[in-house]
This record gives structure tokens, C-alpha cells and sequence, in this order.
């Protein structure tokens, strides 16, 4: 399977003296598969750089609602418009999200589009959308992978928030959105041969992975430990510690294993 980092930063940029990087996205092949996980703004321009058909994707999984992580409306409206231009060159898109999204994206699409609230142009893509929490576990069939979605903590608890493990090829991929230390993203991780995971909350903010809900390096570290994860990712960290801090930090949990600070653009095989 390959990893292709479309985005691998936060919501902020232009800081002094810290790298820009884009908001996350990601793109997981398989040998049948192509699915995008998160859907961050300007995120067509990215999988056109990295080579791409942008409107080919089928699959998106959305982890939570914040704008730095789900503005699909933009994607899906573009890859309309080239249905409408060029004929039809995508009839179907599966979103897998948290409740709190599937139950609002109707809401939302026709504050975007008053003229077509209810997608009754040909030129829409079907849109199938898959309520991934509440129960907290739910599992879908991509072809012949398995897609399971965890519950996670996040935006004090507040944000509907959700993991994703991806089981392909005889390979574990998870996801772990932007979450906190729970129950959720210990139990996703589990024996992962990659674990692409956040690490937003700075080296010395050690409240933060159970007050907001973000991850320190070492926090991270601990969780890839105890699950026996074969290679930890780093994304979504603002820049303002050193990779190498980050590295260090991470350490200290007893992770010994590869760790990668992510970079955009950059493609992992595993």
C-alpha cells in the first residue's frame, strides 16, 4: 500500500520561522483502492500536483467537522461542475464522517447552493453518505477492505470526532484524525503497520491530549507503544517545536520503532 501526504500542517500559516505546509489530507492506494482521508481546503490542487485524478476519487473519510480537516462542499461542487462541462467522469461519491456531518451536510449544501438545494441537477454526483459514530464503532466494506471507525476525544469533548482503520492487502493502516488520549485511538492503533497520527498539541502542553483533545509527541509515542505499532507518522503539528524536538519527545514514551515527521508531498510505502 502507499501513503501520499497531500497536507501535512494546520490550519495556520505564514508563521515566522516555521515551514508552510497545507491542512491535512491524505491518500491511501491499495492494489484495487484509492481513498482519501480528510478533505481540507484547496485539496484538488494538491491531488493534481501529486498526479492525481481528483475527480476520479470515490472514497472520502472526513474525521470531524472542523474546517481544517472537511470542507468537501468545494471538492464536490468542482467535480459537479466538470460533470456538467465534460459529461458525466464521476456518478458516485461514498462519504464516511462522523454523524454530526451526515446529518448536516444537506443543511449546509443548500446554505452553499440555494439554487439546487436538494441536488436535483443531473451534474451531482450520487453522494452516499455513511454515519461512522454514535454507535461509537461502525465498519464498512470498500471492495474487499475493511473500513472501521473509532470514536474519539476531541474540542473538550464536544467535537463528534472519530479514528479510521483501514485493513487492505494484509495490511493495518489508522487514521487518527485530531483526538486526544481516549479509549478510541488506543483501541484503532492496535498492531498498525502505519499509524499516521496527529501531534498538534506542543512538547510541554501535557494537559491538552485530555483537556482539548491533541496529542504531544510523547503522548503519541505512549499510544504507539502500548499497541505495537510498526511505524508512527507525524502530522498536523504546528512547526513551532523542532522535528527534532519532536523526535526526542517522542522517545521518551519508549517508542523505538521508524517515526516519520511528515511532509507534504511525501509518499510512504508500507
Amino acid at each position: 500500500m502507499k501513503l501520499t501526504i497531500l497536507g501535512s500542517g494546520t490550519c495556520g500559516s505564514q508563521m515566522p520561522g516555521v515551514e508552510n505546509r497545507q491542512p491535512p489530507a491524505f491518500v491511501v492506494e491499495s492494489k484495487t483502492q484509492t481513498i482519501m482521508f480528510d478533505c481540507s481546503e484547496g485539496v484538488r490542487f494538491r491531488l493534481e500536483k501529486a498526479g492525481f485524478d481528483y475527480v476520479k476519487i470515490n472514497h472520502i473519510c472526513i474525521s470531524h467537522s472542523h474546517p481544517d480537516h472537511y470542507a468537501f462542499v468545494h471538492f464536490f461542487q468542482s467535480i459537479g461542475c466538470i460533470n456538467s462541462w465534460l459529461g458525466p467522469h464521476n456518478e458516485r461519491i461514498d462519504l464516511y464522517a462522523p454523524r454530526q456531518i451526515t446529518e448536516s451536510f444537506n443543511t449546509l449544501w443548500a446554505m452553499y447552493t440555494p439554487d439546487d438545494p436538494e441536488r436535483e441537477k443531473r451534474i451531482w454526483p450520487h453522494l452516499e453518505l455513511h454515519p461512522m459514530t454514535n454507535p461509537d464503532k461502525q465498519e464498512r466494506k470498500i471492495g474487499e477492505h475493511k473500513l472501521t471507525s473509532y470514536s474519539v476525544y476531541h474540542g473538550f469533548g464536544q467535537v463528534d470526532a472519530c479514528a479510521f482503520r483501514l485493513e487492505a492487502d494484509g495490511r493495518n493502516f489508522v487514521y487518527s484524525g485530531d483526538t486526544g488520549d481516549c479509549d478510541g485511538i488506543r483501541e484503532a492503533a492496535e498492531g498498525a503497520d502505519l499509524f499516521l497520527c496527529e501531534a498538534s498539541a506542543r512538547i510541554h502542553d501535557v494537559e491538552n491530549p485530555y483537556k482539548y483533545g491533541h496529542l504531544t509527541p510523547k503522548a503519541a509515542g505512549d499510544i504507539a507503544l502500548k499497541a505495537g505499532v510498526k511505524h508512527l507518522v507525524f502530522f498536523h503539528y504546528t512547526g513551532l517545536n523542532t522535528d527534532d524536538e519532536m523526535i526526542a519527545d517522542c522517545r521518551k514514551s519508549g517508542y523505538e520503532g521508524p517515526l516519520t515527521i511528515a511532509k507534504d508531498f511525501q509518499q510512504l510505502d508500507f
